[in-house]
């Protein structure tokens, strides 16, 4: 063992490229024998020290071209800089924590199999044609051309294969060659994983996930993740379905801030989609974390079906929520949520839909029709939701009644209802809480949810009718207090 090696060994460090590689360099002169293979520049072995154009890049002599002792009077705009300093350094070592912490939600006991799908493409076809033709369009607000599906992309991504693959045949009732549909769903898991804890690694090590592969990753990680909530949440497994949306959630926030991301639609696509689950699932939940980190819709983004509309909805829970732990009518005047302004606000967001649902070309079409019912179910869904949760319901009972018989009557008037039955589990839930002691109406709302389940197969919605009868069996005509009661023994309510 040559000398160069002894120094090595016994603790020198490497050259800069095989130390961020983690793998053993020989410090051979001038350059390591690693670089040279794989042709790229030696950096050599001392400590290494950036230069700006001569000037400091950070800390208190930033934007200084020479070493100066700061006068009285910079000193506090030094210890400024400082404390921005140390705040960015904060807020990114709690996103890696946080990544970190998404892994180890994913590490639930899975196969370690990563090998890629082998299937012959005739079932593959069976699997991915099942999920286009029934269960993309259960995804969003609207089948329309400009959806960003998610099937072409299985081709090049095996995880959002196996995904595909454990959903379809979940929901069709299908039998996978050789192996469970858990096993699919497994490796899928296993492939997610693999590539969040290599991020990790990265991110421990200081390197920022902004090229384009990391981003490229980012999308079919999370479109991944998106079609395995879905699964769980048909298996009515609804807490590993929150764990999924909780990496989820932590990927969007990873990569939100990158400038780039702007540009990437189907980022954009898959940031909205999840923004849709969290801010529905946390009306019904009493979890706190879960509401507050919900991902909401990204700002500037009204241009897009229901946007403002979540935007909002998300507010009012967040003040709900706080109400729970302080004086209702406190919370309710700090937040200036009065009815007039709730009102303005959800006909604003009605304007701002229907602008949205004006370049989809549907004008003087029965799906026009029916989609601007939609948006009225919503907006009389949110009223009562807001006058419940707020505790106006008292105050504004006649508010109330109206904003019931309109949420009645809209639901009632579609056309083709079959066309839009995957948006109306939340509207119809939020119906139901508000027939205590009214038999016709709460018969309707039954029918209704059962033919939701039977126009999707999701059996969690039957979870909702059974806590509607529980709720309407008894004698508090607030629904919130048995939601509370029921999630605390690991029954939640979720009608996303």
């Amino acid at each position: 063992m040559n000398e160069e090696k002894r120094q090595c060994y016994h603790g020198e460090i490497g050259c800069a490229n095989c130390e961020r590689r983690r793998i053993r360099c020989d410090r051979r002169q001038p350059h390591c024998a690693k670089c040279d293979k794989k042709r790229i520049s030696c950096p050599g072995y001392d400590r290494q020290l950036r230069w700006v154009e001569g000037v400091a890049a950070r800390g208190h002599l930033r934007g200084r071209t020479i070493p100066t002792r700061p006068s009285s009077e910079d000193k506090t705009a030094f210890r400024e800089d400082d404390s921005k300093d140390i705040c960015s350094e904060s807020s990114m070592l709690g996103k890696r924590k946080e990544f970190m912490t998404s892994v180890a939600i994913l590490n639930t006991p899975i196969a370690q199999l990563s090998q890629p799908c082998d299937y012959p493409d005739s079932l593959t076809r069976v699997f991915t044609d099942y999920y286009r033709r029934n269960l993309a369009g259960l995804m969003v607000w609207m089948d329309s051309d400009e959806n960003h599906y998610l099937v072409p992309l299985a081709t090049n991504q095996p995880a959002i294969g196996f995904a595909i693959m454990a959903f379809a045949a979940q929901h069709g009732a299908m039998a996978l060659p050789d192996e469970s549909v858990e096993h699919a769903r497994d490796r899928c898991l296993h492939l997610i994983q693999t590539r969040a804890q290599d991020m990790t690694a990265r991110l421990i090590e200081g390197d920022d996930l902004g090229n384009h592969g990391d981003l490229a990753d980012a999308e079919w990680m999370l479109a991944s993740i998106l079609i395995m909530c879905n699964y769980e949440n048909v298996r009515r497994r609804l807490e590993i379905a929150d764990d999924h949306r909780r990496a989820a959630r932590t990927i969007v926030n990873l990569f939100k801030g990158q400038n780039s991301i702007n540009n990437r639609d189907l980022f954009a696509f898959l940031r909205n989609q999840l923004a849709i689950d969290d801010v529905l699932a946390a009306t019904t939940s009493c979890d706190l974390p879960l509401i507050r980190n919900a991902v909401t819709p990204a700002p500037g983004s009204d241009h897009l079906l229901f946007s403002r509309y979540l935007t909002f909805l998300h507010r009012v829970t967040l003040v709900s929520t706080d109400a729970v732990e302080s004086h209702r009518s406190i919370s309710r005047f700090n937040s200036g949520l009065t009815m007039t302004l709730i009102r303005s606000e959800f006909e604003q967001a009605r304007g701002a839909t229907l602008m949205a649902a004006g370049r989809l070309g549907l004008a003087g079409s029965s799906m026009s029709r029916d989609f601007i019912c939609l948006v009225e179910v919503y907006h009389s869904a949110g009223l009562l939701y807001s006058i419940r949760c707020l505790d106006y319901a008292i105050e504004h009972a006649s508010e109330r009644i109206v904003a019931v018989a309109s949420l009645f009557d809209q639901l009632a008037a579609f056309e083709n209802q079959a066309a839009f039955i995957q948006n109306l589990a939340w509207p119809t839930f939020i119906a139901g809480t508000e027939c205590h002691g009214d038999p016709d109406r709460q018969e309707t709302i039954a029918g209704l949810l059962t033919a939701i389940h039977e126009g999707t197969r999701f059996s969690y919605y039957l979870d909702a009718v059974n806590f509607l009868k529980e709720f309407w069996a008894g004698e508090n005509d607030d629904w919130r207090p048995l939601a509370r009661m029921r999630e605390a023994i690991g029954q939640r309510v979720l009608v996303v």
